[in-house]
């Protein structure tokens, strides 16, 4: 009976390990996922202001450790000077700075207030 009782109990513990370890790896893997990302701002209502970005050789699409970067607490785009970035809505634009979790607030003081946003749009 005992022998039976701890078969049982070291089945559910390699189980739970098992599915676990694959969940969490799950959530972290990006193989093969390659998203577009944007800065995103409230709107004071209930919405957000969507700012396109580019990675860092121009294009659209995040991958790999790139998207791995765009999602961390210390990633920023930067707008360069004499630049603007337009909102996807045609308005409220911003100027040269860092935008985003990373951003250098001495540079940027708002910079921080823009949460980066790597997915399709509308999938948030």
């Amino acid at each position: 009976m005992i022998t039976k009782n701890f078969l049982n109990i070291a089945i559910i513990t390699c189980s739970l390990a098992l599915f676990t370890s694959c969940s969490e790896e799950d959530e972290h893997d990006h193989s093969g996922e390659c998203p577009p990302c944007h800065l995103a701002f409230p709107d004071g209502d209930g919405g957000e202001y969507m700012y396109d970005i580019t990675n860092a050789a121009g294009g659209e699409e995040f991958c790999g450790d790139e998207l791995e970067d765009a999602e961390s607490n210390t990633f920023y785009f930067e707008v360069p000077a004499g630049q603007t970035l337009t909102c996807s809505d045609g308005g409220h634009p911003i100027g040269e700075g860092q935008y985003g979790p990373g951003a250098d607030t001495t540079i940027t003081p708002t910079g921080r207030l823009y949460e980066v946003h790597c997915e399709e749009h509308g999938s948030h």
